[in-house]
């Protein structure tokens, strides 16, 4: 778990695409390991490959995405229990 979320890291600071062998040296990982978790990442979405050098892939934002509507949903939720209080004891 722990190279898969420092090859993550390390592509959301790239500014351009980068291969699995730079990747490998930045997070100190053998480059066979960051292929193998590169090569699921790509599968699940989370990465993609262009044209042998990766970056992350759309399926990450939809993690952003879930996480702002469940804080959306809290503060609607806060803002209607508040309306309710301000009704009932104001």
């Amino acid at each position: 778990m722990r190279v898969t979320v420092s090859i993550l890291r390390a592509l959301a600071n790239q500014r351009q695409p980068v291969n699995g062998q730079e990747l490998a040296r930045e997070i100190d990982v053998p480059a066979g390991t960051v292929m193998c978790h590169l090569a699921t990442l790509e599968d699940e979405g989370l990465v993609r490959s262009i044209g042998g050098a990766y970056e992350l892939g759309m399926g990450m934002s939809l993690f952003w995405a879930r996480y702002k509507s469940l804080v959306e949903g809290k503060i609607d939720r806060l803002n209607n229990e508040l309306k309710q209080l301000e009704v009932d004891h104001g």
